[in-house]
């Protein structure tokens, strides 16, 4: 049994809450967003988002839109620590993406994004009436 102290440093206390986890690039960061299994009528977020930056390595200019740059630029510790422990915790375990499925999830979270900001700008229409 483990005591997810990585987790825990990332102010992440209820465990038996996570039902399961992200992990997506965007430029030169990893976002980890953390679900949990709450109530609707719950005050308290459904999910949690960090961020972590990307190690940058001096390689030369030409080379960094090549395979080689894809595979120096790895992931903090931090981030595949709490990896392994969010894995642990939901007893899954992480498959690569194709290039092809990071994209499609790149683009749902897009159209997720577009349409909860929508919904805000309605709402906000709404109450101007």
């Amino acid at each position: 049994m483990t005591d997810y102290s990585t987790l825990k440093e990332m102010g992440i206390s209820s465990f038996e809450l996570i039902s399961r986890f992200s992990l997506r690039r965007e430029h030169d960061r990893d976002v980890l967003k953390v679900y949990y299994l709450r109530p609707i009528t719950s005050l308290r977020p459904h999910s949690q988002k960090f961020t972590f930056a990307r190690p940058r390595n001096s390689i030369p200019g030409q080379s960094r839109h090549s395979q080689a740059w894809q595979q120096l630029s790895d992931c903090s510790p931090v981030l595949q620590q709490a990896l392994d422990e969010l894995k642990q915790l939901t007893g899954t375990s992480e498959q690569p993406l194709s290039p092809k499925q990071e994209l499609l999830q790149d683009l749902q979270h897009l159209e997720n994004v577009v349409e909860a900001k929508l919904a805000e700008i309605r709402e906000k229409i709404e109450q101007l009436n």
